[in-house]
C-alpha cells in the first residue's frame, strides 16, 4: 500500500458515500426478518450459539438480542479468561487476581464486578449441566432453572479454586454461594479416613490410653489416675496382652487418643455439620430428580421441523458416519480410537435442547454437534479455525474439514482464510462474509463519555502494543510478530528517540521480547503494563498516538476493530486485495507487515503527532459502515432466511 493513495483519499472531507448509504439499505431489508417472524410466529426467532473462544459467541448473541433476536449461548467444559463474559463486559480494575492468575481458571470471586452479573443466556460449565439448565429455562421451569444455575455458579468457582483453598470465602463469594460450599463439604480432609468412634474405641482412647501412656501433667509429668489404671489393667487381661502392652499396641491406643482429642475440639461439630449437609444435600438431590423427570420438553422451533423423519434420519446420521470413517486422513491410533465416541457419543446429549431453536450456530468445531443430530438449520462459524486446522492429520482436523464442507452455511470472519476456503472446496453461495462479531454502539459510548481522553499534546509519541508476546515458537496461527516493532523501533531509534512503546506484560515469549530490547539498546523506551481489562485497555488506547497490533495474520482482529471504531491510528498487517473482497472496501489503517513498513508507519506517526490527516476519524466512520453491529447482525439474518424458507 501506498502512502500517497491513503492520504489523497483522507483529503477529502469525512462523509456518508454512496456505498454506505447502499449498506444501510440492505441491513434494513435483511434485519425485516426479525420482525416478520415475529408477526408470524408469535415469538422471537431463536438461535443457539454452541462455542466460545475469544467470546465471540457471547458478543454474536449479545447484539443480536439488541435487535429482537433471542440468542443463548451453551459455552461447555471451558472456562479461558477470554470466553468469559466478565472479561469482555465486566467492571474489572487493574491488577484484579481475576487477570493476574490462571488465564483457564479466571477467579471472577476474587474481585469486585460493581454489582455486574452474567446474563441468564449464556450458560458455562460442564456439558451435562449445561444442558439441564437450558432443557429447564426453556420449558419455563423457573425454580429447576434456579437451582441449575447455582449448581453452575459453585462449579465455576470450585473449578477456579481448584488446587488453592487460600482465603475460599472471600467477601465477593456471596452467601448463597457460601451455603452451597458448605452443602459440596468435604471437611477436614486430614480426618476423612477416621473410623466412627464408639462409646468402646472412646474407653479405649482416653481411659486405657492414659493408663498405658501415661497423663500429661501440667508439670509435663505422665501420673495416670487411679481409674486409668484399672481399665488399662481390665484392658490388658481381655486383650490378653500379659501385663504391659507391646510397641504395636502402645502406638494403636495412641493414635486412638488422638482422634478423642480431635472429637472434643471440634471433631464432634464438624460430624453434626457433616451429617446436616449430608441430609440437606440427599434432600435436595431427592427434589432435583423429581423436578427434572417433570420438566417437560420446551416448545419446538424450526429445527424440529426442519429434520427428517426418525428412520430417515438414522439413515442420513449412518451416511456421515461412513463418511468420516472413510476420510483419507492418516489418523493416529488414538484418534482412530476416540473417532467412534466422539463422533457418535459426544453430540446425542444435545439433542433435545437443540430442538427448541430455529438456527443452531457452532463455532470452529463445534457444527459437529447439530450435524450429527441430524439438524438442517445449521451454521458453522469461522474464527480463525480454517487456517490450518481442517488440513491437519488428526481428529480435531478432520471433524472441522467434515464439518465445515456439510454445513448448508458457513460464516467466515477472517480475510486472510480465504484461500483455505478455496483449498476446502466450500460452495460460494454458502459462505458469508462475516465481520467479526462486536458492538460499536458499546466502544462509541465509551468515547463519547470520555472525552478527556486524548494523546498527549506535546512529548514523545506513545505507540501501544497490547498484543500477546508470541513470536518464535507454534503454530503461525497464534503467533503476533512483537519482534517487528521492536526492530522497527531501532530502526527508528537511530534517527530519533522521541517515542515510546508501550507493552502488555503477557503471553509465552515475554522473556524473549525483553531480551531483544535489551539486546537492540531500546530499554529506556520501553514501559511494560500488567494485563488489562477491556476499559483498560480502551483508556489506553485513546491516550496513545497509534495502537500497534501484529505482524504475522494478514487480517484484522480484535484489537484492530476497537482501536478503530475508538478514532486512534492502527498499525497492523492486512491484505489489501483480500479486505476489499471480504469488507467491500480497504480499512484505513497503517498497513505495515514487516520491519520496514513498520518503522516507515512510526515515522508517519511521529512527524504527525495529532493525526492531522484525520487517519483516526475515517478509520472510525469506516466502522461504522463496515463493521457495525447493524451490518453484522444483518449479514446473518439474511443468511438465517435462506436457511428458514418454508418453516415459518
Amino acid at each position: 500500500m501506498s502512502i500517497p493513495s491513503i492520504e489523497a483519499g483522507l483529503e477529502r472531507p469525512v462523509r456518508q458515500t454512496d456505498s454506505a448509504q447502499a449498506i444501510e439499505a440492505e441491513n434494513a431489508r435483511a434485519l425485516r426478518l426479525v420482525d416478520d417472524f415475529q408477526r408470524r410466529m408469535g415469538r422471537p426467532p431463536r438461535v443457539l450459539h454452541i462455542g466460545n473462544i475469544a467470546n465471540n459467541a457471547y458478543n454474536n448473541a449479545r447484539i443480536q438480542r439488541q435487535f429482537g433476536i433471542q440468542a443463548d449461548v451453551l459455552c461447555y467444559n471451558y472456562y479461558h479468561i477470554m470466553g468469559c463474559p466478565e472479561w469482555e463486559d465486566g467492571a474489572l480494575q487493574e491488577g484484579s487476581s481475576a487477570l493476574g492468575q490462571d488465564h483457564f481458571r479466571p477467579d471472577w470471586w476474587a474481585t469486585s464486578l460493581k454489582g455486574w452479573k452474567r446474563p441468564r443466556w449464556f450458560v458455562q460449565g460442564p456439558s451435562a449441566l449445561c444442558i439441564e439448565y437450558l432443557r429447564a429455562r426453556n420449558a419455563g421451569w423457573r425454580t429447576t432453572e434456579y437451582l441449575k444455575w447455582l449448581e453452575l455458579e459453585l462449579t465455576a468457582l470450585q473449578d477456579a479454586r481448584s488446587g488453592d483453598n487460600k482465603g475460599f470465602l472471600a467477601k465477593y463469594v456471596p452467601r448463597h454461594l457460601r451455603f452451597l460450599l458448605w452443602l459440596s463439604g468435604p471437611g477436614r480432609s486430614s480426618h476423612g479416613s477416621r473410623q466412627p468412634l464408639s462409646l468402646y474405641r472412646i474407653w479405649l482412647g482416653t481411659l486405657v490410653a492414659n493408663g498405658v501412656l501415661g497423663r500429661e501433667g501440667k508439670a509435663g509429668g505422665f501420673e495416670a489416675s487411679w481409674p486409668d489404671r484399672i481399665s488399662a489393667a481390665a484392658w490388658l487381661k481381655i486383650a490378653r496382652r500379659g501385663r504391659q502392652a507391646d510397641a504395636e499396641a502402645r502406638t494403636a491406643l495412641g493414635a486412638l487418643r488422638e482422634d478423642v482429642r480431635w472429637l472434643r475440639t471440634g471433631g464432634l461439630r464438624e460430624r453434626s455439620s457433616s451429617l446436616a449437609r449430608s441430609l440437606t444435600h440427599s434432600f435436595l438431590a431427592l427434589l432435583e430428580r423429581v423436578m427434572l423427570k417433570f420438566v417437560p420438553v420446551s416448545g419446538s422451533g424450526c429445527v424440529a421441523r426442519s429434520m427428517s423423519d426418525p428412520v430417515t434420519r438414522a439413515k442420513e446420521i449412518e451416511t456421515l458416519l461412513d463418511e468420516i470413517r472413510r476420510d483419507p486422513a492418516e489418523l493416529d491410533g488414538q484418534s482412530l480410537r476416540y473417532r467412534e465416541e466422539y463422533v457418535t457419543i459426544h453430540p446425542k446429549p444435545f439433542e433435545d435442547v437443540l430442538l427448541h431453536y430455529d438456527i443452531i450456530q457452532g463455532y470452529a468445531i463445534d457444527g459437529l454437534i447439530p450435524m450429527m443430530n441430524g439438524v438442517k438449520n445449521f451454521c458453522c462459524y469461522e474464527h480463525g479455525t480454517l487456517r490450518e486446522i481442517p488440513f491437519e492429520n488428526n481428529l480435531t482436523g478432520l471433524i472441522c474439514r467434515i464439518s465445515f464442507q456439510r454445513a448448508p452455511t458457513v460464516f467466515v470472519t477472517n480475510s486472510d482464510v480465504l484461500p483455505s476456503v478455496e483449498r476446502l472446496g466450500l460452495e460460494k453461495d454458502k459462505v458469508v462474509y462475516l465481520p467479526h462479531a462486536f458492538d460499536n454502539h458499546k466502544l462509541r459510548k465509551f468515547r463519547e463519555s470520555h472525552p478527556e481522553l486524548s494523546p498527549p499534546t506535546d512529548g514523545p509519541a506513545i505507540f501501544f502494543s497490547p498484543s500477546r508476546h508470541h513470536w518464535k515458537q507454534g503454530n503461525s496461527s497464534w503467533q503476533k510478530g512483537n519482534d517487528v516493532i521492536i526492530r522497527a523501533a531501532a530502526d527508528v531509534a537511530r534517527e530519533t528517540r522521541n517515542f515510546r512503546l508501550v507493552f502488555v506484560e503477557w503471553g509465552q515469549e515475554v522473556a524473549d521480547s525483553k531480551a531483544l530490547i535489551e539486546q537492540l539498546g531500546l530499554s529506556e523506551l520501553v514501559e511494560w503494563v500488567p494485563t488489562m481489562s477491556k476499559r483498560e485497555l480502551w483508556h489506553r488506547y485513546c491516550v496513545s498516538h497509534a495502537v500497534v497490533d501484529q505482524f504475522v495474520v494478514p487480517a484484522l482482529g480484535g484489537v484492530g476493530f476497537e482501536t478503530m471504531a475508538l478514532g486512534v491510528r492502527l498499525i497492523s498487517a492486512i491484505d489489501r486485495q483480500q479486505t476489499v473482497l471480504f469488507f467491500g472496501q480497504e480499512p484505513p489503517l497503517l498497513a505495515a507487515g514487516n520491519v520496514a513498513e513498520c518503522a516507515g508507519r512510526m515515522r508517519e506517526v511521529i512527524r504527525d503527532p495529532l493525526d492531522s490527516l484525520g487517519r483516526g476519524a475515517a478509520a472510525s466512520q469506516w466502522m461504522s459502515t463496515y463493521h457495525s453491529a447493524e451490518r453484522i447482525v444483518a449479514l446473518q439474518c439474511e443468511a438465517y432466511s435462506n436457511l428458514l424458507v418454508g418453516q415459518w
